[in-house]
């Protein structure tokens, strides 16, 4: 799902929201104006639906989707964290920031979903336990955090490429203009093989 389907998707739900209002003198009534914060808090939970959808999207989860688009889902949210990343809903799916990803050169190229590759990188020498992020072409976006390189060793099973999908978003700094990059994986656990 790109970035320009997330933004509709957002569209929609306040479309959705705001013609599902009661208008009239009745309005007033019914409806009392929400604050500053109500309404900060109102679209932080639409943010975090739309996050919902995106992750049962991606574990194919279509029961799920469901239930977020006609308003019975009634299962926990994502939540931001202080990394930027959403947790998850799904006991087999992480969201992993990318480091190093404002280093690279050309990323604005993978702007919005990317199937990417994740290759042990075992003659780094800052980390010989470091896992880097590739593109499809092979164009380095970043690396997995050290903290988290061996989670995702043992979600890969050591089976290396291990593909996932990666979310590039191109943001503009407010305080001196220049653009910045952040980018997150989802991570699905590779099921044990039944032999």
């Amino acid at each position: 799902m790109s970035i320009v389907l997330f933004f509709c998707m957002i569209v929609v739900a306040l479309v959705w929201y705001i013609m599902s209002r009661p208008t009239g003198e009745s309005e007033q009534q019914a409806a009392p104006e929400l604050s500053n914060e109500e309404l900060i808090a109102n679209a932080n939970i639409m943010m975090a639906k739309v996050e919902a959808m995106v992750q049962a999207s991606e574990m194919g989860r279509d029961d799920v989707h469901q239930q977020l688009m006609d308003g019975t889902y009634d299962g926990p949210l994502p939540e931001k964290r202080s990394d930027g990343a959403w947790t998850s809903i799904f006991d087999d799916l992480r969201i992993l920031s990318i480091a190093g990803i404002n280093h690279r050169q050309g990323v604005i190229r993978y702007t919005g979903r990317n199937t990417v590759a994740l290759v042990p990188e075992p003659k780094n020498e800052f980390d010989p336990n470091a896992i880097k992020v590739l593109a499809e072409d092979g164009h380095h976006l970043g690396y997995i955090q050290r903290h988290q390189t061996d989670m995702v060793r043992s979600w890969a099973r050591n089976q290396f490429p291990f593909y996932c999908i990666a979310r590039i978003e191109e943001h503009d700094d407010e305080d001196d203009g220049h653009r910045f990059y952040t980018g997150y994986l989802y991570i699905k656990k590779t099921a044990v093989s039944q032999s």
